[in-house]
């Protein structure tokens, strides 16, 4: 009785470390390894960026760069007449972890763990509003409109969506007080943004527009 209990947990034992790496060979497949592309941009470009604040990675906009799946990663972004912006990259858990505990068991959840497989970085996508050493009240007050108008469009990207498919909402009525539009002239302004919504290709292409339509100068 004894040997037959030792025989199945040394088969367990075998069958589980065969699996454990179950999570990571999935993402090394599907999603082209451990290593993760992520997109930076940045008012004003020419931003250089720095991983883990001293490895150059270029200059902004940086579109699909590889950045690893470590949690606690950030970067440092740097131009001259601007203050340095820290960028902590958000991480979520790989979906994948939770189908390895139930094809591999607890044994290969703690193994992928332990090499940074359950985490994800999320967004993928990033876009810094650099902040001026020395700028003027008028400057300031410039890089606060840039900057809510960028929030509201990036952030709430979906939100205004939804709001200019049914010529209302707040997201919306934010966005026209931030743009300044006067009240006669916000009919014709929502016309105007539902047409560079349905002809952007991505939320940042969709801000970039609507930055450009209203005369928001960049830095």
């Amino acid at each position: 009785m004894m040997r037959r209990r030792m025989s199945a947990l040394i088969c367990v034992t075998v069958l589980g470390l065969s699996l454990t790496a179950c999570a990571n060979v999935v993402s090394l497949i599907s999603e082209g390894g451990l290593d993760q592309k992520m997109s930076f941009t940045s008012d004003p470009p020419g931003a250089k960026v720095f991983l883990m604040g001293s490895i150059p990675l270029g200059e902004t906009p940086l579109v699909d760069t590889k950045i690893e799946r470590t949690k606690n990663t950030f970067l440092v972004l740097k131009k001259e007449g601007y203050e340095d912006q820290n960028l902590l990259l958000k991480h979520r858990f790989n979906p994948w972890f939770w189908g390895n505990i139930i094809c591999c068991g607890l044994l290969g959840s703690t193994t992928d763990a332990t090499t940074d497989a359950t985490v994800q970085l999320s967004p993928t996508q990033y876009h810094v509003v650099m902040n001026p050493k020395k700028a003027s009240l008028e400057q300031k007050e410039q890089f606060v409109k840039i900057k809510t108008a960028r929030n509201l469009t990036l952030r709430g990207y979906s939100e205004v969506q939804q709001n200019l498919a049914v010529g209302h909402g707040e997201y919306l009525t934010s966005l026209l007080v931030t743009l300044r539009v006067s009240e006669s002239e916000q009919d014709d302004a929502i016309r105007q943004l539902q047409k560079l919504m349905v002809d952007s290709k991505d939320p940042l292409d969709f801000s970039d527009k609507v930055l450009d339509r209203f005369h928001l100068l960049r830095f």
